[in-house]
């Protein structure tokens, strides 16, 4: 057993003991842990043999850093693998850059199976603020996640500060990011091949540090020593990986391709100059027959001749020049007397549309070149095989409605709904209609005997889902959007942009997604108010747990069609609706 092997089995020991010592103090939508502190990102299975499934963070608030999280796997989760697929490789750059650490864990939870249930985090520690720097740092050194788990070089997390910071780096700054780069640059040499080391390596790790001495010329001798020690450092590690070597070819590759494309430049000019200079002629020559006939002309007929012979719709432009000449009682078969230079015309425009064709695709081709390290790279933290929408299931556990008293009441219905989105449009072009999509219902008879059930609801949204949605990443297609903000998840529905859909606030909230109610037998609302109805009589208290406000389940209601229905008005819609606590079900 190497080293590495030996290191990596010892901090999974020590992450499971933390699991095990922490798991009372777990963050889930439920939990309200709004407190400073570091916590632990894990995947609850520890099966690979060179990935870590953790991520240590900190935070000022860890219950709305873990929504934060958890949103970013939600999305993730609804595409489709082309869709996913076309964020990473149609464009130059990821539309994730900077946000790989969610794409890391997706990947892990593809590859190994695992569920949106097996996403879990909990606080380690409580910290002040000013001290969460150090203490992250403290876990850093501990546990290796930038080199076993989802975590990014320490570096360049260190770089980044400096990034967004006014000031220049000071020599002490300076000093403390090399040695922290030169610390990465060692943990990569020992782990290059487990967790995402490879990535942050490839990705992150700066090839040239001069930009470091020309921000300050004051640099003292034990300094500029160390900045020698960390480039040859790096410079030997991208020969050991032979990133050198790829670099030098990736520049030749380019070189070649630049030469063709110079070449093709000159000879699609030079067939653009032939085929303008032709039109050119044919031009004039018609005015000139024109003036030969006496007719006389705008530009219009002209063009409309032109037309004729070069444009898709040739027939219409033919007829609208015969029209001109009938008007001027012209019989004078122009596409005759000048059939031999229409003839050359379109050789010409022809092989300028070649050279333009070579030309484009050269370029093309030099673009893909260039790309394709970087997409070799970005390999490394895409998903190694297909997947479907959903690919990682849901998280909902079927948990029994919660009644909030010492002791079950008689004769008392306690009705929990879930609504597919708050109902708030922030577009009046594009829909957003809330539904209810599952009623859980228990009724406590005068018995003390329950009857429960957990329903989904037949309407217009879980018929989509149930059909299937096409999910897709808004600001991507957004060629207004400035700042495009990942994570931000709409649909085609219809071949529409619509976004009726059971959104990923209100799945954070109860659990419910498309796979969820893929399968289920959908229940008309109406039917299921008539069912409750039955069991429960005018004396029956009613307690209303709505995951949305009572405001959207009024709005749910009307999209049903009804909102009338006295049982929906009395009971459902009464927001005064709650259990006495004076009938308590005798022991």
């Amino acid at each position: 057993m190497d080293s590495s092997t030996r290191k990596m089995d010892d901090i999974k020991y020590q992450v499971k003991q933390l699991i095990q010592e922490n798991l009372y103090r777990e963050v889930t939508p439920e939990t309200k842990h709004k407190i400073s502190g570091i916590y632990m990102i894990y995947i609850d299975n520890f099966t690979s043999e060179k990935i870590i499934p953790i991520y240590i963070g900190q935070s000022k608030d860890i219950q709305k850093r873990y929504k934060d999280h958890f949103f970013e796997i939600l999305a993730l989760n609804r595409l489709s693998y082309d869709e996913y697929h076309n964020y990473f490789f149609s464009r130059s750059s990821s539309f994730y850059e900077g946000k790989f650490k969610s794409c890391k864990i997706f990947k892990y939870m593809i590859e190994n199976n695992c569920t949106l249930q097996d996403f879990r985090m909990i606080v380690l520690e409580e910290v002040k603020e000013e001290f969460l720097d150090e203490k992250e740092q403290e876990y850093f050194q501990r546990l290796l996640p930038s080199f076993f788990g989802f975590n990014q070089l320490n570096s360049f997390l260190k770089r980044l500060k400096f990034q967004f910071s006014n000031s220049q780096m000071n020599n002490s700054e300076i000093d403390d990011y090399l040695t922290i780069l030169l610390e990465d640059v060692k943990g990569i040499y020992s782990f290059y091949e487990h967790g995402f080391t490879r990535f942050n390596f490839e990705h992150t790790v700066p090839r040239d540090l001069a930009h470091l001495l020309k921000e300050n010329d004051s640099l003292n001798n034990k300094t500029l020593l160390k900045h020698d020690e960390v480039k040859l450092n790096i410079d030997d590690l991208c020969k050991l990986y032979k990133l050198d070597i790829e670099k030098s070819e990736l520049e030749s590759e380019i070189e070649i391709l630049d030469k063709n494309i110079k070449q093709l430049d000159e000879s699609h000019k030079i067939a653009n100059n032939k085929y303008n200079e032709a039109l050119n002629l044919l031009r004039s020559e018609i005015i000139e027959e024109f003036k030969e006939q006496n007719i006389y002309t705008n530009s219009i007929p002209v063009k409309n001749f032109i037309s004729s012979i070069l444009s898709n719709e040739e027939d219409k432009y033919k007829e609208r020049f015969y029209k001109y000449l009938s008007s001027k009682q012209c019989e004078l078969d122009f596409y005759q007397l000048f059939n031999n230079k229409i003839k050359n015309i379109k050789k010409a425009l022809s092989e300028m549309n070649n050279k333009n064709d070579l030309y484009n695709k050269a370029c093309r081709l030099r673009l893909k070149t260039l790309n394709k390290n970087r997409d070799k790279r970005y390999n490394l933290i895409f998903p190694t095989y297909q997947f479907a929408s959903f690919s990682l299931k849901d998280r909902s556990n079927n948990p029994p409605i919660k009644i909030f008293e010492d002791n079950d009441l008689l004769n008392t219905c306690h009705i929990k709904i879930y609504i597919s989105n708050n109902g708030v449009s922030r577009s009046m072009e594009v829909s957003k209609k809330p539904f209810i999509i599952r009623l859980d219902y228990c009724y406590i008879d005068n018995k003390g005997d329950k009857t429960e059930n957990k329903l989904y609801i037949d309407n217009e949204t879980t018929r989509i889902c149930q059909s299937g949605i096409e999910y897709f990443e808004k600001d991507f297609y957004n060629i207004f959007t400035f700042r495009k903000t990942t994570f931000t998840i709409s649909s085609l529905i219809n071949n529409k942009i619509d976004n009726s859909f059971i959104s990923i606030q209100a799945e954070y909230k109860h659990g419910v997604n498309d796979y969820t109610i893929k399968d289920k037998k959908l229940i008309e609302l109406s039917a299921v108010l008539d069912e409750i109805q039955q069991l429960t009589d005018e004396d029956t208290d009613f307690s209303i747990d709505v995951s949305e406000s009572y405001k959207c389940l009024e709005k749910c209601m009307m999209n049903e069609g009804i909102k009338n229905n006295t049982f929906v008005e009395q009971v459902l819609l009464k927001k005064s609706a709650k259990v006495k606590k004076s009938r308590y079900l005798q022991k």
